[in-house]
């Protein structure tokens, strides 16, 4: 078999196992709205880390699909706010906006990392409020958190790997592990630097647009998560 063809292979392989995860996310969404799952249980299985490995909303829910976005995503949108308790509740045309705007912001999320998210704001983790709760505080402030701790925690996976590929290194190789690092180091700066050029007139679309393309790219992949920082400066 020739390298062209093993490519072509890895590819058709490698596509296949992420529509399985798409259609698991559907799966899952569907019982979440009948009631099948406990989302209980869910929340106190789920990490960070684990997310990383799961498809986007946008992914999984487009075309007919989308109507069940929306339903799974309303159903953990009024589960939220319903969790704090307050006297005066939200309206139904309130929670549908909420709904709309945890749609768009997370768009380029997972279905778990919605569920993590309501879990950790509703239990104080990104500060607490006694103005009730509306999409300015949830996605202006609570979710740019969240999203730094991810960017954080994934670029700590990326650090441990390369660790432990370089560890205990013999004394023949060591100037050469010394100067990838330093090369590295070099290279991420270069590439931090053409982000902020890229991305200096860009709309918040446009961005989105540009983290999806890099996600698909085996090159610009492992610089996705700088570029998804600048979320919090693109209007």
């Amino acid at each position: 078999m020739s390298t062209t063809e093993i490519a072509n292979q890895t590819q058709k392989l490698q596509k296949e196992q992420w529509e399985v995860k798409q259609l698991k996310t559907l799966g899952l969404s569907k019982e979440i709205i009948s009631g099948e799952t406990s989302l209980a249980n869910l929340e106190m299985n789920l990490s960070i880390q684990e997310t990383f490995s799961k498809p986007t909303l946008r992914s999984v829910f487009k075309n007919e699909t989308g109507s069940i976005g929306f339903s799974v995503v309303n159903v953990l949108v009024t589960r939220f706010v319903d969790s704090f308790g307050f006297s005066n509740k939200l309206s139904e045309v309130q929670i549908e906006m909420i709904t709309i705007d945890a749609l768009e912001n997370c768009a380029y999320e997972s279905l778990e990392d919605v569920i993590l998210f309501f879990k950790m704001a509703r239990s104080g983790k990104f500060g607490t409020t006694k103005r009730g709760v509306d999409s300015n505080l949830i996605f202006g402030e609570w979710f740019p958190m969240y999203l730094e701790q991810k960017a954080i925690l994934r670029e700590q996976g990326y650090e441990k790997e390369k660790g432990e590929r370089n560890s205990n290194p013999d004394a023949k190789n060591a100037v050469a592990i010394t100067k990838n690092r330093i090369y590295e180091a070099k290279k991420k700066e270069k590439v931090n630097k053409y982000i902020n050029n890229l991305t200096a007139k860009m709309d918040k679309q446009a961005l989105e647009d540009t983290i999806s393309s890099w996600e698909k790219d085996s090159e610009m992949k492992p610089y996705v998560q700088l570029l998804k920082k600048k979320r919090r400066s693109v209007k």
